[in-house]
């Protein structure tokens, strides 16, 4: 699976998910972008609302930061988005950083404290 499409396809999970607030302020039209490839689209709509604090929106940055897509490829700013949308309590932002800490993954270093602190988290995560 190439990356692009590897992004829509979590794009689309996590947006079947997603509630609410997000979509009433233009979650939506970054969605529709993402899914037809423009992800620099997506990005414009998403970041704004990343910076209001949507962690949804904060999570999809981070996925779009990751990959290169609609971006440069910059993995510190994607972890800095993927720590935002987990301390916001997006629980698939806070699965990701569990693991990743878990496994050395995503630039981060193995950390066994940091992995069962994300893990503790996820009990109290919002879907």
């Amino acid at each position: 699976m190439k990356i692009n499409q590897f992004i829509i396809a979590c794009v689309a999970t996590v947006s079947f998910f997603a509630t609410g607030s997000s979509f009433a302020n233009g979650y939506n039209d970054g969605l529709l972008a993402a899914e037809s490839g423009d992800y620099q689209t997506a990005v414009q709509k998403w970041e704004p609302l990343a910076k209001q604090g949507d962690p949804l929106a904060q999570f999809n940055l981070a996925l779009l930061y990751h990959s290169g897509s609609g971006v440069e490829a910059d993995e510190q700013k994607a972890l800095s988005w993927y720590h935002k949308a987990a301390d916001n309590g997006y629980y698939y932002a806070q699965e990701y950083l569990a693991i990743g800490y878990q496994e050395g993954w995503f630039g981060l270093p193995v950390d066994k404290k940091q992995a069962q602190y994300w893990l503790q988290r996820l009990e109290q995560a919002q879907y």
